[in-house]
């Protein structure tokens, strides 16, 4: 997107995969202080001269020390906040079925090493505390990063809550590419994501046999409870396991489904494929947490159901069905929230302005 608009970008990304080619006793260090990735993104800097670094995902191979060595360099920061990982071991604030928010707050979260929150490892666990813990002790989140982008409204008042500066938590949402409308032809409810417990894909299934038999529901995605879903398919012929499809065979899919059912039972941060099937103007049926509240307007771009029940999926399913003339509408209501939302536009005038504001702010602090 930013290059498409004449901006320059230079990149510097790191793979993952790493880790498990890596002693993990290593990793889990340098995920507290990497020195030699600092190192790294000085001489990136040197060379690059940039304006301003922006952080998608530091952790665990580049490591907090990437603010500190940006902010020795002169150069202003912001970092992307799509997740909960700054506040919450886990990332995710969901342990053991139910939603979690022992450690909000916490500069040391001891809990997550207790509860093994992080890949179910004492020693991983331990590694993301002493990391986060580690960042706060040097005031990394107060004096090195300018500026954090949050995707939702819901994650910048955890951030807050976790004693992140709230002046310098800015709200910006994800966007897609348009694709154009679709139609709903196909009559069928959609899931579209990763198959995991918090996903609420057991309540989603629960909740089927109740909806209108006409309706059929077909699932894409892949994770830990694909076998689940596989048993389901074979036990209910309205119920269609597709597997992983890329996201243009995603798009298709949408534009035919008479609505997305998103049933995440965690505090998702932003639902990404909420945005994409307002893209194709199509409708959803979310469980009620805070960030889907934002997401999804009752009764105008779709419904909202109380988390875990299968009774009220089922009802929202079937009003949404049995009126074509309020679905129709509905159709039109989401399509009008894409454009006047989400589009690459407005992302790109919301993520420049965003660039400016950390510029100025650390202009500011060096006067």
């Amino acid at each position: 997107m930013l290059r498409s608009r004449g901006e320059e970008v230079s990149d510097y990304t790191l793979d993952n995969a790493e880790i498990k080619s890596g002693n993990l006793v290593t990793v889990g260090l340098r995920s507290v202080w990497n020195t030699r990735e600092a190192d790294r993104v000085k001489d990136l800097i040197r060379s690059t001269k940039p304006d301003l670094m922006k952080v998608d995902n530091f952790f665990p191979l580049l490591s907090p020390s990437v603010f500190d060595a940006a902010k020795a360099m002169g150069v202003p920061t912001a970092l992307s906040v799509r997740n909960y990982r700054l506040i919450c071991p886990s990332a995710n604030l969901f342990r053991d079925g139910h939603v979690c928010t022992t450690c909000v707050g916490s500069k040391i979260a001891l809990a997550a090493i207790q509860h093994r929150c992080y890949r179910q490892s004492y020693l991983q666990s331990a590694a993301v505390v002493a990391s986060n813990a580690y960042a706060h002790l040097r005031g990394v989140w107060t004096n090195s990063v300018d500026r954090y982008i949050a995707v939702s409204s819901f994650v910048k008042q955890q951030l807050v809550a976790g004693g992140f500066p709230e002046e310098r938590i800015i709200v910006k949402p994800n966007f897609i590419s348009d694709s154009g409308i679709g139609d709903g032809s196909g009559g069928y409810g959609l899931y579209v994501g990763r198959l995991t417990e918090e996903k609420g894909l057991r309540s989603l299934l629960n909740a089927w046999p109740d909806v209108p038999p006409s309706v059929c529901l077909k699932i894409i995605g892949d994770g830990p409870l694909e076998s689940l879903l596989r048993q389901a398919s074979e036990a209910d012929p309205r119920i269609e396991y597709l597997g992983r499809k890329s996201l243009a065979e995603v798009c298709e899919y949408l534009a035919k489904a008479a609505f997305l059912v998103f049933p995440s039972e965690w505090y998702e941060p932003f639902g990404r494929t909420i945005v994409e099937a307002y893209c194709k103007g199509t409708p959803v049926i979310a469980a009620l947490t805070p960030p889907m509240k934002a997401m999804v307007d009752e009764g105008v771009t779709g419904l909202l159901y109380n988390r875990t029940d299968k009774k009220g999926l089922a009802s929202a399913v079937s009003i949404l069905m049995a009126d074509s003339e309020r679905l129709n509408l509905m159709r039109e209501r989401a399509r009008a929230k894409y454009l006047a939302i989400y589009t690459e536009d407005q992302n790109y005038r919301q993520l420049m302005d965003i660039f400016h504001q950390c510029i100025d702010t650390h202009h500011s602090q060096l006067a």
